[in-house]
């Protein structure tokens, strides 16, 4: 009896350490570098229009290629624009990589999604 207790702890603290070992390589922790891309959808009302820039950041100089969507379902119609191109960024500077305006009542009425892709990775966000 004394035998099988000391196999079955044994066991166990092999599946515990195991899966500290796992969690750890899993989990992110605050050590880890932030993303080298980042973007984001800047959103301004201008008189009557909605103005959506189109923003990308990086820790490094990086050159890639970008995708801007937006679908738009308002009083005034449906619209959907996309647009695509090559970028250029500087290292640790904000770079507006393309703007579109639609009519202000588009407001609470549209969808918008910016993808990048560079050598470091693909990164997207979205707007609402």
């Amino acid at each position: 009896m004394p035998r099988m207790c000391a196999v079955t702890f044994n066991c166990f603290a092999s599946i515990v350490g195991l899966c500290v070992l796992l969690m750890s390589t899993c989990l992110p922790s605050s050590s880890e570098p932030a993303a080298v891309i980042e973007c984001s959808i800047r959103v301004t009302p201008e008189r009557n229009l909605l103005r959506l820039d189109a923003i990308a950041r990086g820790r490094h100089s990086a050159q890639g290629d970008y995708r801007f969507e937006i679908a738009k379902n308002s009083s005034s119609g449906i619209s959907n624009n996309a647009q695509s191109g090559a970028f250029s960024l500087e290292a640790d500077r904000q770079t507006i990589i393309t703007t579109v305006f639609l009519e202000g009542s588009a407001l609470g009425h549209y969808r918008a999604r910016l993808i990048l892709e560079t050598d470091f990775g693909s990164v997207s966000c979205a707007s609402p």
